[in-house]
């Protein structure tokens, strides 16, 4: 495994951590009845999710410009398709706190993907 991919595991597992305890004391104390028993599996899959296309994206940018301005966007396009999926999954089985996913689901979403693009630009500079 490169630097850059142990790295990034090592800065999206930080990232992960650091939302489940903002999570838990937002869910342990502000907002216990709007908790959705399923937010931990999201706090899996998206670090997961990040960790494949990055990798991705790392081999792509080795080979040509033109070749990781399509695995970007391809990445983009699979993230979408995969978090449509999980969500549809989710709140087939959280009837009641739909609203608490959808504005959870959109929070991680955005600071997820903040959080990719900005490490594989800064990555893409060291390889």
């Amino acid at each position: 495994m490169t630097k850059l991919k142990r790295n990034f595991i090592i800065k999206i597992s930080i990232l992960t951590l650091i939302l489940a305890i903002i999570a838990a004391l937002i869910f342990s104390f502000l907002l216990k009845e709007v908790y959705f028993a399923t937010f931990p599996f999201l706090l899996l899959a998206f670090p997961i999710i990040s960790v494949i296309t990055h990798f991705q994206l790392l081999k792509a940018s080795k080979k040509s410009l033109a070749a990781f301005n399509i695995a970007f966007m391809l990445s983009f396009m699979i993230k979408l398709f995969a978090y449509l999926g999980l969500a549809a999954t989710i709140i087939k089985l959280e009837a009641d706190n739909k609203t608490s996913f959808v504005i959870s689901l959109l929070l991680l979403y955005l600071i997820y993907t903040v959080f990719d693009v900005k490490t594989i630009l800064e990555d893409m500079k060291h390889s």
